[in-house]
């Protein structure tokens, strides 16, 4: 694991120590004052909070007795290495200076196939075991679709998310077999591949998002319903490639519709609980201009269906966050899962080793946003939620 760890400077150290001991005599003493009064005040001894004013002009931190005023507003300096959010047991506490969070950065979405050597749509298992291992290796993270589409990033400091993908149902890229009574992934799959990487290298775990069309879906045992309830209960994300994988470009308002409705409605029929809104467009291609609102919403058999991402093919990028101000929810970019190419996989990979600066890196917190002051200007602040938007500068 390469991802920065957590670290304290010796300012921060020596700041703890004090206040603990304070704390403590602190504690001490009110105990003494109130003893014969049998009516021991509770003392508000949290963190300072960090708050951030709506125009997100400046940060107002509380004093050590909890008195804020407008006098003692200031912007967070890289001076403040200590987050002060408490997460129900623990405060998350990073040194910015060596962590460097950038929660507006790059998010590399990938788009693979099968597992097959038929470059570059589709990768061999050693290819796909190589490419994995460089991602582990170099603090890269799988997260769900489900967790980019709500900006729930829950990884440690100092590491990248990315977002694996597969599209068209292929058998090699997930095919369940039956074994000694149970249903399995078959060996050399793509998700039985990734399964057991993420068994061997704790902390990557085994997330991707899979995309069907309206036939031959992981064919292999069990039924349809049995596969993609297997995947759904093992937490990956399931996805609509419309019935027959036509380009949306050539066809009808109607025909747009009904590409979407069959497979929106077997998705939901298979498994009634589940949210279905993430889409990938066969061979990358979006309706012409005047239809492409009915990616996002339209209607089926008098059933409606809703989608908020909607994922392009590479070559392709930038690979803004979704709290970027230039995410643009339904043309999102996917790099191919190859090597050799312009803009695939291993080209973004490289250009961020040159260009760390460019790609998102987690401060540990899910609930804090942490950036640089200086790109305050490219947050959506209205996709923050209840989210913490942190501004910090750099040492000279």
């Amino acid at each position: 694991m390469n991802c920065n760890r957590v670290k304290f400077s010796k300012e921060v150290k020596l700041i703890i120590l004090v206040t603990v001991i304070t704390l403590l005599f602190t504690s001490c003493s009110f105990q003494i004052i109130d003893e014969d009064k049998n009516n021991i005040e509770k003392t508000d001894r949290s963190n300072p909070e960090i708050d951030i004013k709506q125009d997100g002009e400046k940060i107002e931190s509380d004093s050590e007795n909890n008195q804020s005023n407008e006098d003692n507003k200031k912007s967070v300096d890289s001076n403040d290495n200590e987050s002060n959010d408490i997460d129900n047991e623990k405060p998350i506490q990073i040194d910015y200076q060596t962590v460097k969070p950038n929660e507006i950065g790059h998010i590399i979405v990938v788009m693979y196939h099968g597992i097959k050597d038929i470059p570059p749509y589709h990768i061999t298992e050693e290819q796909f075991t190589e490419q994995l291992q460089f991602m582990y290796d170099h603090g890269y993270r799988p997260i769900s679709m489900r967790d980019y589409i709500d900006n729930n990033i829950d990884i440690e400091a100092g590491c990248t998310p990315i977002v694996l993908t597969f599209d068209d149902g292929l058998k090699s890229t997930f095919s369940l077999i039956e074994e000694n009574g149970d249903l399995v992934p078959k060996t050399g799959t793509a998700i039985e591949i990734l399964e057991r990487f993420s068994k061997e290298h704790p902390g990557f775990d085994s997330k991707a998002a899979l995309y069907i069309n309206g036939t031959a879906i992981f064919e292999g045992a069990g039924t349809v319903e049995e596969r993609l309830n297997w995947l759904v209960d093992h937490g990956y994300d399931i996805g609509n490639h419309t019935a027959t994988h036509v380009k949306l470009n050539k066809i009808s308002s109607r025909e747009i519709m009904s590409e979407i409705g069959i497979v929106d409605q077997l998705i939901k029929n298979a498994i009634p609980e589940y949210k279905v809104d993430s889409f990938s467009y066969p061979f990358g291609i979006r309706p012409v201009k005047a239809l492409r609102n009915l990616v996002a919403k339209g209607e089926y058999k008098e059933i409606e269906y809703n989608y908020v991402i909607g994922l392009r093919e590479g070559p392709s990028g930038p690979y803004y966050s979704p709290l970027h101000v230039k995410f643009n929810s339904l043309n999102v970019a996917r790099a191919r899962g190859s090597k050799g190419e312009v803009q695939d996989l291993w080209w973004f990979l490289e250009d961020y080793e040159k260009h760390p600066e460019r790609k998102y890196i987690s401060d540990g917190n899910p609930n804090r946003i942490s950036i640089l002051e200086k790109d305050e200007e490219h947050v959506n602040k209205d996709k923050l939620g209840d989210k913490e938007l942190y501004l910090y500068k750099l040492n000279q």
